[in-house]
């Protein structure tokens, strides 16, 4: 009798710690599922980031590679030289933003929330340059090709800062909605503001993010004046 009561007491035992076995098992698969679809995002966006920088230093290359072969063919032909210098001005122009560019991307429209409660009105926020600046970092990292906000070309001098109600971008102001315009792989642009956590999904808590792929969009070119008074080239 005493061995069989040992048998029992063992099994019941052996029962309560595979339940509790059981029980953190789940747990854990729990916790990992979402921690790994998270993770899973991370990893896809920096493996398309890292594609798409790879692709771009090649095209670069290449690029170079043409132009090295176009100026000694060109040494040859005035015409030809007059050619291959007006495609570099051409070229400089577009990273310096002073044409208009046209191309798939995508366009994002921030707002602020407005709420009605009461018999009373307003909104949750308003719509802050830290909230741009972190949409337009978050889009030249994916590998924007040319940005706008209304409309305003973002360029090396364009500045975004609160004035009051208002943001001031390229020293004009402007309030919400804000449409924000951005040339590029329009899924790798996407994908990036998408992430799982990332700029979207924080902004999104206290303002309206509406994020739409598009193949034809139009960026306008910097319209202010480009002078330098003090920096010259270093020689």
């Amino acid at each position: 009798m005493k061995k069989l009561g040992d048998r029992i007491l063992l099994m019941l035992v052996c029962i309560i710690l595979g339940l509790m076995l059981a029980a953190q098992f789940k747990n854990v698969q729990n916790v990992g599922g979402s921690v790994s679809l998270q993770r899973a995002q991370e990893l896809t966006a920096q493996i398309q980031k890292l594609n798409q920088e790879i692709e771009s230093q090649q095209k670069l290359i290449q690029e170079l590679e043409d132009r090295v072969k176009e100026y000694e063919s060109a040494a040859q032909d005035a015409g030809k030289l007059n050619e291959a210098m007006y495609k570099d001005l051409e070229r400089a122009r577009n990273l310096a933003g002073l044409t208009d560019l046209e191309g798939a991307g995508i366009v994002v429209t921030v707002n602020h929330i407005s709420y009605q409660e009461s018999g009373e009105s307003g909104i949750i926020r308003n719509v802050y340059h830290e909230d741009l600046l972190m949409l337009v970092n978050e889009l030249n990292a994916a590998g924007a090709e040319a940005i706008a906000i209304n409309d305003e070309r973002i360029i090396s001098t364009t500045e975004i800062r609160d004035a009051g109600d208002y943001i001031v971008i390229n020293t004009n102001r402007h309030s919400a909605p804000f449409e924000i315009k951005a040339l590029g792989n329009p899924d790798t642009l996407e994908a990036s503001l998408m992430l799982l956590g990332g700029v979207a999904d924080t902004l999104g808590e206290d303002l309206e993010i509406k994020i739409r792929k598009e193949n034809s969009i139009k960026i306008p070119k910097y319209n202010g004046v480009l002078q330098f008074e003090y920096a010259v080239p270093v020689q």
